[in-house]
């Protein structure tokens, strides 16, 4: 009985990719691998300012970019922690998270890595195999960097195809097929709004785009509809004497 709980324990995602990783090498398939795509360092990083000249071109190079990656890793963010909140029956503190994320971004800059915020599949993941409090995160932090220092060699060789199955389940498990429901019954400029935001997402691969693209479609439909705004009657309160 003990093994069968511990049996459970165990994500089947990471079962999946320990099993495939094993066939895969066993039969020598030919697959696209983790280390195809990118070479992984098995050395920590370390501090350092970057050597880059503080001026207002340096600026206009930056800014863009870093404008859109703010934008793109705050929603994504608070949507991860929205749908987080749903699957837990919790309400998480939005603001503290925004606050966290915009301080470890600015310290990872000075180790040399890239900006980071929470992620639905990885979140997803986490809470379906169990993981309810922050430690959890904790502990996925360090096994990711045991990962990557210490197993590496084997790291490279998961075959993507596992990878990509395995976010395609997720994602199948974080869709909200009531959506459709939604898109039925919704008021039109709702919906003409949500399928605009999804068509530039897919179309431009640019979440900061889609975003920006619907709020001003919203804005520009609510100011329609409220020039259409007429009085029909006046109710004139009566006048009390004494």
């Amino acid at each position: 009985m003990d093994y069968l709980n511990f049996f459970k324990a165990i994500p089947a995602a990471l079962i999946a990719i320990i099993v495939m990783t094993i066939i895969s090498i066993s039969l020598h398939l030919d697959l696209r691998t983790v280390g195809d795509m990118g070479n992984i360092s098995s050395t920590l990083p370390v501090f350092l300012i970057p050597s880059i000249p503080f001026n207002l071109e340096t600026l206009q190079i930056i800014l863009p970019t870093a404008l859109g990656l703010s934008i793109v890793g705050l929603l994504e963010s608070l949507l991860t922690a929205s749908i987080v909140d749903d699957m837990t029956n919790t309400e998480s503190d939005k603001t503290r998270e925004a606050k966290g994320q915009g301080i470890a971004n600015i310290v990872t800059g000075f180790f040399g890595g890239m900006a980071g915020c929470a992620m639905i599949g990885q979140s997803v993941i986490n809470v379906s195999a169990g993981g309810r409090k922050r430690f959890s995160t904790l502990v996925a932090g360090i096994f990711l960097m045991v990962l990557i220092i210490v197993l590496g060699n084997w790291v490279v060789q998961i075959p993507m195809a596992v990878l990509v199955a395995i976010m395609i389940m997720v994602s199948i498990g974080t869709f909200d097929w009531h959506s459709f429901e939604y898109i039925r019954k919704g008021h039109f400029t709702d919906t003409a709004v949500m399928i605009v935001t999804v068509l530039i997402v897919v179309i431009t691969h640019n979440l900061a785009i889609g975003v920006i693209t619907g709020v001003i479609l919203s804005a520009i439909l609510f100011m329609v509809k409220i020039s259409k705004i007429y009085v029909e009657s006046e109710i004139k309160p009566e006048k009390n004497y004494l």
